[in-house]
């Protein structure tokens, strides 16, 4: 009891006060560093399905949005010898996520509108080599950077994978996912402007039924030739095909 009133009272503190004083606040609260208990909210179907991807697919570097806890990009940092930028918008998160990085030197952390940054990533070194693996999980209540995450995505690099968290995975309810209502839904609907793009959509082959953690839905978008040409024997993943052909069809 009096351990949970701790938790409230600082979590309050934390969000009042500026960012930087509101990451020291957090981290007088040692549990916050798992984030939602793990990467990908401790869902494990999800993160072998991603130890999968990298082994399939020679990534040349990493690319975050929504950096948090930096539970997760700690994760990505270690799955290949590459560079990983992760981006994060919001002070109290950046400051934190910065303490918890210094064991990651592989990682830039850059603080900044999701959508701003990747936009200028192209341009930069060693971000403009690809192919590149995205995971985007900015979105957050009103703030919904996804549809111009993935134009500025699709303009900047031609091979990737994306793996967006918090997203619908049609004919399976046990998924939960963000909808903040109408056009403000993590769905299928979402990706009607990547409609006529090379890129194939693939859902979690597993049911949540068989997942754990906080069983959030996910897709990953792999653009056409290489990268969907090697992720199509993953057992962990389910192939739907292209955006053009059914963006809403498991």
């Amino acid at each position: 009891m009096l351990s949970s009133l701790r938790d409230r009272g600082l979590e309050k503190a934390a969000q009042w006060a500026p960012g930087k004083l509101g990451a020291r606040i957090d981290r007088l609260r040692p549990a916050l560093s798992a984030g939602f208990g793990g990467p990908f909210n401790g869902q494990e179907r999800r993160t072998q399905a991603v130890r999968d991807i990298f082994a399939k697919v020679p990534f040349q570097s990493i690319v975050e949005t929504g950096t948090y806890r930096a539970t997760t990009t700690l994760f990505l940092s270690q799955l290949a010898d590459v560079p990983v930028a992760s981006i994060e918008v919001n002070s109290r998160y950046y400051h934190y996520a910065q303490r918890q990085l210094k064991r990651a030197p592989n990682v830039t952390l850059i603080r900044g509108d999701s959508t701003t940054v990747l936009r200028s990533l192209p341009a930069r070194a060693p971000w403009n080599r690809d192919p590149v693996f995205f995971y985007l999980d900015a979105h957050w209540r009103k703030y919904l950077p996804l549809p111009a995450e993935l134009e500025a995505i699709r303009e900047g690099w031609p091979s990737f994978a994306v793996l967006i968290d918090d997203f619908q995975v049609p004919g399976d309810p046990g998924y939960a996912y963000d909808d903040y209502g109408p056009g403000q839904a993590l769905e299928p609907a979402i990706l009607t402007p990547l409609e006529g793009a090379p890129i194939v959509i693939y859902w979690p082959a597993a049911p949540s039924s068989e997942e754990t953690g906080g069983r959030r839905g996910w897709i990953v978008l792999a653009s056409a030739g290489q990268v969907d040409d090697s992720l199509r024997s993953i057992q962990t993943l389910r192939r739907a095909g292209p955006v053009t052909r059914a963006p809403g069809s498991p």
